[in-house]
């Protein structure tokens, strides 16, 4: 009874875009790419900059850089991260030349997931969170309220590359303003609020509610740098690794646990057991992932998922001569 609903739990994550992902995490997250970006706008941009050309070159490279991170995080959100194909067969007896088979470490058979009762393509895991089995898994991010896998890996990198350099652009015009008006003497007037009007920030004038506009969008500015700080740390260490991971055509679960199962092929070669067998090499592992088009379709978030079917990976004696 208990494996049928188990089964039964599995059947009902399966596939699909599901909109009811986005949970209050996820709007948080779209919340504070918002904030920062509204504030940085209202009270650098504008007012500092105004409609200039640098002002203008700034909001709208701001504006492509967060359209373009919210609708890769949207995607990575919504899309399925890579469930098994239910006409999924193992091919325990390797009759593709050389591919390469996962099997259970003890027995030495077939992987298949007890709780979803079907067969594991290689790299593939168990989500106890989505309770299903998703290709090429890499995490169960929970702000994204979904895994990282085959189906949406690719979303999930795009998303990393375009918020760490919007919020880096945003956090560097909050701090470069914010160091303009430091070094301003007292007596000099400020530009600052939605429409840009001139206040002087004189002692005289420090209990007029000219000031007391100045001051809240002073603390809006402050805000959204103690923001901005953390986030752009953030989201700038994770894209570093994952740019590794990516180098080196790795999962997170391959990097912490390696991959637990014995791999069969008919040529080894010199390179040995120890070597990941699906490191193609930087430019083999960048096309593996982003897929075989040009340099530039892959800053496009258009496909979410990364390249292949992901029930079969090349690897490292799929090479000539091997």
């Amino acid at each position: 009874m208990a494996e049928s609903e188990s089964l039964q739990e599995c059947e009902t994550q399966r596939g699909g875009t599901r909109w009811n992902r986005i949970n209050g995490v996820v709007l948080g997250v779209i919340g504070l790419h918002l904030f920062v970006y509204t504030a940085t706008v209202t009270c650098v941009i504008i007012p500092w900059l105004s409609f200039s050309v640098p002002g203008i070159g700034h909001l709208t490279m701001l504006t492509a850089l967060v359209l373009a991170s919210l609708g890769c995080l949207l995607a990575a959100v919504v899309s399925d991260a890579g469930s098994v194909p239910e006409d999924y067969i193992p091919d325990t007896e390797g009759q593709q030349r050389r591919q390469v088979v996962e099997v259970k470490k003890k027995s030495g058979g077939a992987r298949v997931c007890q709780k979803c009762g079907r067969g594991k393509p290689p790299r593939a895991h168990h989500c106890r969170v989505c309770r299903t089995c998703i290709l090429r898994m890499d995490h169960h991010c929970p702000w994204l309220n979904n895994c990282v896998g085959h189906g949406n890996y690719r979303a999930f990198a795009l998303f990393l590359l375009y918020s760490t350099a919007a919020t880096w652009h945003a956090l560097t015009l909050l701090a470069a303003h914010a160091f303009y008006r430091a070094s301003a003497a007292a007596d000099v007037v400020i530009r600052t609020g939605p429409q840009a009007k001139v206040v002087g920030l004189h002692g005289a004038e420090l209990g007029s509610a000219t000031t007391a506009y100045s001051v809240g969008w002073a603390g809006l500015q402050i805000a959204a740098t103690a923001i901005a700080v953390p986030l752009a740390l953030g989201l700038a260490g994770l894209l570093a690794w994952n740019a590794w991971l990516l180098a080196h055509n790795k999962t997170t679960i391959e990097y912490h646990e390696g991959i637990t199962a014995q791999i069969y092929a008919q040529a080894a070669g010199a390179r040995g057991a120890s070597a990941h067998p699906y490191d193609l090499g930087l430019t083999g592992n960048l096309f593996a992932v982003c897929g075989t088009g040009s340099c530039a379709g892959w800053l496009l978030p258009m496909d979410p998922a990364a390249d292949g079917p992901g029930t079969a990976f090349p690897t490292i004696w799929d090479a000539p001569g091997l």
